[in-house]
């Protein structure tokens, strides 16, 4: 990430310079109010498409300052492509003006059409007055498609079950060992239409690890024992849950299902949270496999923005994609 020169002394914008080599791309990024959306993960992918990413945060209001810092970078590129957030018009407006001072041809796309069409996940804001326009067209999984995700659950569970039962006996000797006392942990979660089921997992926390009530697991967090690490790295904490999605109370891939006290605190404070209840929650997912490890009110909007994507857009390819993603996932470790 590269800073961009200028004599103003504050606010910064932020120039990323394409390093690809596959691509000979020669148009600019510009995207107005970015802070709600963008991440550095999005940006990482971006960089593979565009030449250079000028991000305009939403705390720029000084005219001249975006004019004197955009402007040189407009004049050295063939093409624009503008993202607007309507949250702060008078920036795109500048930008579009920008453009065609220098002769470029421009693409205009709105904060929502780019998210969904570019970065594969769907514009959640951080207010309701900011709402995304298209968010009402969510709708539960057609028959279709519960039957053909009925069948990846089953033939997934037939397989996984049987095959991994021998690390469920080391697990459990070694849970045992290091952490004596019960080698399961069941938990209360939401699943379809908010119905609570009793999620199964192998206990990787001390055994009084929310003695002083619910809170969310961080990446170092001190409650976890050892070999509780190995597990929440490899994933093999989920194993159990295998049971959950023979019982039929979760799918192989779905939203995470969620604890109802974090969940009634999301839902007053993300617009649409409750929307990803319209689908079995599953053991992995598109936000798992998407989004790094995250807790709290801001990772749970970003994680919602992939979610949404996942039920509006359901696809077999989209389904195995998901599948392929967790498998590297879990094979190169990169669990939390």
């Amino acid at each position: 990430m590269q800073h961009s020169n200028t004599r103003h002394p504050a606010p910064r914008i932020f120039v990323h310079t394409f390093k690809s080599k596959k691509s000979s791309s020669k148009t600019i990024l510009v995207v107005t109010g970015y802070d709600y959306f963008l991440q550095k993960y999005d940006l990482k992918r971006l960089l593979a498409k565009y030449a250079k990413i000028i991000l305009v945060p939403r705390s720029v209001e000084d005219r001249n300052f975006l004019v004197d810092t955009v402007a040189p970078i407009l004049s050295k590129n063939h093409s624009i492509h503008l993202v607007t957030n309507p949250m702060y018009d008078n920036q795109h407006q500048i930008i579009y003006q920008l453009s065609i001072n220098h002769s470029k041809i421009i693409e205009i796309n709105t904060v929502y059409e780019f998210c969904e069409k570019y970065l594969k996940k769907i514009y959640i804001s951080e207010s309701i007055e900011d709402a995304n326009p298209h968010i009402d067209v969510f709708k539960p999984f057609s028959w279709s498609i519960k039957l053909a995700k009925k069948i990846i659950d089953g033939v997934a569970g037939g397989i996984l079950l049987p095959l991994t039962l021998p690390i469920w006996g080391l697990s459990a000797l070694v849970i045992r060992k290091q952490s004596p006392g019960s080698v399961f942990y069941t938990q209360d979660r939401l699943g379809l239409n908010g119905q609570k089921f009793e999620c199964i997992k192998f206990r990787s926390m001390r055994l009084d690890a929310e003695a002083e009530g619910a809170r969310f697991a961080s990446r170092n967090d001190e409650r976890i024992f050892p070999f509780g690490k190995v597990m929440r790295i490899t994933r093999i904490d989920e194993l159990p849950q295998l049971l959950n999605l023979m019982k039929g109370e979760i799918s192989l891939i779905g939203p995470r299902p969620e604890r109802g006290v974090f969940v009634e605190t999301f839902e007053e404070e993300i617009p649409f949270y409750n929307e990803r209840l319209l689908v079995k929650p599953g053991i992995s997912g598109y936000a798992q496999v998407m989004y790094p490890y995250g807790s709290g009110v801001k990772d749970a909007r970003h994680k919602l923005m992939y979610d949404l994507y996942y039920i509006k857009n359901w696809s077999l390819a989209l389904e195995l994609q998901i599948v392929r993603r967790t498998l590297v996932t879990v094979l190169l470790s990169k669990g939390i």
